[in-house]
């Protein structure tokens, strides 16, 4: 049989979910009877069922009892804990399925093999491995997290042909085009948090959420070791969440919560652990340039997405250096978007 054509919808379904799913891992499953789909879906919203969940239901409002022959396909190892939701595990035992493919097993300690192994004790045969690795990238955000103790780093900025990041000037300048903009917003969207150094909020006044696309906004990460930033800031006047990191101690007001570092330790592993402790599982690096350039000198980061925008600024602060392994290149409307991956 050939388990890598059901798995890979798996996948696909499962890619439907990330955005929203977050901090849970998006699942795809799909349940198979001689060879056939009776039944699909993936995870819902946080706090809403699973991907098997959804699947095993789906299949039984079209066709009621589920056949004892069906093998259910699962792009990642079904729950075996109780949460906001029972665990999948039992589900697929009490409704008899003979057989689950798993794509991978699930790193949280909560799991960590144990759904497996409850299916197997149940007598239900476990194919495990088949298309891994996609299924390993699809999550990458929920291994991260579970596996380096850390959010999914991204790192993001524009710059120019000529390798410039902003204008000498303490000035606000738009280096890419609109289209690019709205991609931008597409990032914001996936991931759970944004971070920015509080240079970035004095000069550029920024709201740092989600406008032009459809979908959430990402929490807000500032870190204020300068001047503490004005009350006025766009950051700190609407109700979206956001967290200041400074010496201060200061007091949190409405969802604005300030958290005082320690200045004998690192402040970027500092934040790191807090927004780990905090269950938030991907950040995305907006800048500015010394706050991106201190990510990647200490090493802190996973992807780069870097705009070379077709927007001419002949003289300016230099752009971050960075190497890694270029995931994918292509151009919008003339900008250039580069895709690396920290292999290191």
């Amino acid at each position: 049989m050939n388990f890598e054509v059901f798995m890979k919808r798996c996948l696909a379904l499962a890619k439907l979910g990330i955005a929203d799913a977050a901090p849970n891992p998006s699942v795809g499953a799909v349940l198979v009877d001689e060879g056939r789909i009776i039944g699909e879906g993936y995870t819902s919203p946080y706090g809403g069922p699973h991907g098997e969940v959804n699947c095993i239901e789906d299949a039984k409002s079209k066709q009621g009892n589920i056949p004892k022959s069906s093998i259910l396909y699962v792009s990642l190892e079904p729950c075996s804990h109780y949460g906001k939701t029972p665990p999948c595990s039992e589900l697929i035992i009490q409704e008899g399925i003979s057989t689950v493919v798993v794509a991978c097993s699930d790193p949280n300690p909560l799991v960590a093999g144990k759904g497996i192994e409850k299916l197997k004790a149940a007598g239900i045969k476990v194919i495990e491995g088949v298309c891994k690795e996609e299924a390993l990238e699809l999550n990458k955000r929920f291994f991260t997290f579970h596996l380096k103790k850390r959010p999914f780093i991204t790192l993001k900025w524009a710059q120019s042909q000529s390798g410039s990041f902003a204008p000498l000037k303490e000035e606000q300048f738009w280096i890419t085009n609109a289209k690019t903009r709205a991609l931008v917003h597409s990032w914001r969207r996936d991931e759970m948090s944004i971070l920015v150094g509080d240079r970035t909020i004095q000069i550029d006044n920024p709201k740092l959420n989600n406008r032009l696309v459809a979908g959430k906004s990402p929490i807000r990460i500032v870190i204020n070791t300068g001047d503490p930033i004005d009350k006025d800031k766009q950051v700190l006047k609407d109700e979206l969440p956001t967290y200041v990191f400074s010496y201060e101690d200061s007091a949190s007001f409405h969802n604005k919560t300030f958290i005082q570092l320690n200045s004998k330790h690192p402040v970027l592993q500092q934040v790191m652990t807090k927004l780990h402790l905090d269950n938030i599982h991907s950040v995305l690096i907006e800048g500015g340039a010394f706050t991106l350039q201190q990510f990647i000198d200490l090493n802190l980061w996973d992807e780069a997405k870097i705009i070379i925008g077709q927007n001419q600024l002949s003289e300016g602060i230099l752009a971050p250096v960075i190497a890694g392994e270029l995931l994918a290149k292509y151009e919008i409307w003339g900008d250039q978007i580069k895709i690396l991956k920290n292999n290191s």
